[in-house]
């Protein structure tokens, strides 16, 4: 029963390319790391953001939620956010996120690039993740999104349009010449504009979930996914984003498949899991 359960779920997974696990963490260490997350709000020193500076919190008005996500924040942080680091280490490199993830895939290693971490909901369009990181061919790492609290329709969840995992649209599909934007933001942003105006124009299907904390979603590098906003807004929404692939596979982006592998730093914490811990700036690549 349980080998037939997990082929359906591989199928599923192949077919809409997303998930939801319920209950796949211990809720009082996702409630551990939440509250280590919220020292963040009073530290008055400088950290990596989503946007690779290097910066003190920004909040939104009238409030103490950081409005500039953290990037890496696994890696190393100062000395009073230890405590955070460690514990998002031991999250996102996890042996129960790795049972979930391999009974999508069954890959025996993980790669983890990119962790962020998020204060309040994200002001996110519809996008392809595999703009950042995939594999080669295309469609087989993974998006995996955390929530550190319960949440519910009003939080500011992400949601998908269900799409075939390994199913790409190009740029010449799209009506774009290749190559013919430069630099890489602005062929970002020509491709994910045509995109949306693609699939937003045939109505299509969107999935969200109400989660709790202990669950997550993953969803494949190239599924359109967008987030919804949160009411009020803006509102404590806590989350840890991860990007993960499959080790055994070769990788790329979304415009160069694939990459030269000695160009990334890798650490092995585990039998499941490598960490990056370095690798050239994203517009070096593109």
């Amino acid at each position: 029963m349980k080998m037939l359960q997990q082929a359906l779920t591989r199928r599923r997974y192949r077919r809409r390319g997303y998930q939801v696990f319920r209950g796949a963490f211990e809720a009082g260490t996702i409630s551990a790391v939440a509250e280590l997350a919220r020292e963040v709000a009073s530290f008055a020193g400088k950290l990596r953001r989503q946007d690779d500076s290097i910066a003190v919190n920004a909040f939104y008005p009238g409030t103490m939620i950081v409005r500039n996500s953290l990037a890496h924040p696994h890696l190393s942080l100062p000395s009073p956010l230890d405590g955070l680091s460690l514990a998002l280490r031991q999250l996102v490199t996890s042996p129960s996120l790795a049972s979930c993830l391999r009974s999508l895939d069954g890959e025996r290693h993980y790669i983890v690039h990119q962790v962020l971490l998020f204060f309040g909901a994200q002001d996110t369009d519809l996008h392809l993740d595999s703009w950042s990181v995939d594999t080669s061919p295309r469609g087989r790492s993974h998006t995996v999104w955390i929530p550190l609290h319960d949440m519910g329709h009003l939080s500011g969840v992400p949601c998908v349009i269900p799409w075939p995992r390994r199913e790409v649209i190009t740029e010449g599909e799209l009506g774009l010449t290749p190559g013919s934007a430069d630099p890489y933001r602005e062929r970002y942003e020509l491709y994910h504009r045509a995109l949306r105006a693609r699939l937003l124009g045939g109505s299509p299907e969107i999935v969200t979930a109400l989660v709790r904390a202990g669950d997550f979603m993953t969803w494949s590098s190239l599924t359109p996914h967008f987030t919804m906003p949160s009411r009020p807004f803006p509102a404590e929404r806590l989350s840890v984003q991860v990007l993960i692939r499959p080790a055994d596979l070769r990788w790329g982006n979304f415009l160069e498949q694939p990459y030269d592998r000695n160009s990334v730093q890798l650490e092995r914490v585990s039998e499941d899991f490598s960490i990056v811990l370095h690798q050239a700036p994203r517009q070096a690549r593109a």
